[in-house]
């Protein structure tokens, strides 16, 4: 069963259940480890297998859902503490940080996402995207905070981002190119990248992502 294999079973399933994911084991032999920085009752915290710049983090739910609009309030409440803590661990070794996430409603309503296990991109980097998707999305919205912006976006399908410092914005997105978040920040990225993380995974020795990922666990795990 190939890795690149659209009918796999849900590749942060597989993490959550075996502790590892199935690119991470494509990646590294057992001793190596795995990309789990720290977790909580309902989140992970882990390293992105295909990284945009050194110290890109996942924030992921531990049961399979579309979005992390669909949180309850009690869980919206822990994601934020989450969030705030992931963020403090980057901003000490990466600096300003930039997050992000493609909303799916459902299986064919994705909003870019390619995987419809919900999930936070945190990656390093202050990046403004907003000119750029409010180009394509003319009824991108503000909100005050990231924990507002998901109070008003559930129940469709929604890109949405943000700087550490400032507003969150988000736009109704039922239909989008895959992964369009991840090609403005590549795009934006000052090292090299790829925004198609299966082409990040299958280029890993010429994107020298193994050694991305080990020095970002190290930094981040310390």
């Amino acid at each position: 069963m190939g890795i690149f294999d659209r009918t796999l079973e849900c590749p942060f399933c597989v993490l959550i259940a075996e502790g590892r994911s199935p690119v991470w084991n494509h990646l590294f032999h057992a001793e190596n480890g795995d990309e789990v920085i720290f977790q909580t009752e309902s989140f992970l915290v882990v390293l992105d297998t295909a990284p945009l710049a050194e110290g890109h983090l996942l924030i992921i739910t531990d049961r399979h859902m579309p979005s992390l609009a669909g949180l309850s309030k009690t869980e919206r409440d822990e994601l934020h503490a989450v969030k705030r803590d992931a963020e403090s661990k980057l901003r000490e070794v990466y600096g300003p940080i930039t997050y992000f996430e493609h909303g799916a409603e459902s299986f064919t309503r994705h909003a870019g996402a390619c995987i419809d296990h919900a999930h936070l991109h945190l990656v390093p980097g202050d990046i403004d995207m907003l000119p750029r998707v409010a180009r394509d999305y003319p009824n991108i919205e503000s909100f005050v905070s990231h924990k507002d912006a998901l109070d008003n976006l559930a129940g469709q399908a929604y890109l949405m981002f943000g700087r550490e410092a400032g507003p969150a914005y988000g736009a109704h997105a039922p239909a989008c190119i895959t992964q369009y978040l991840r090609r403005l920040v590549s795009e934006a990225a000052e090292s090299k990248v790829m925004w198609n993380w299966r082409d990040c995974v299958r280029w890993a020795d010429a994107l020298s992502v193994r050694e991305q990922l080990l020095n970002a666990r190290n930094k981040l795990r310390a």
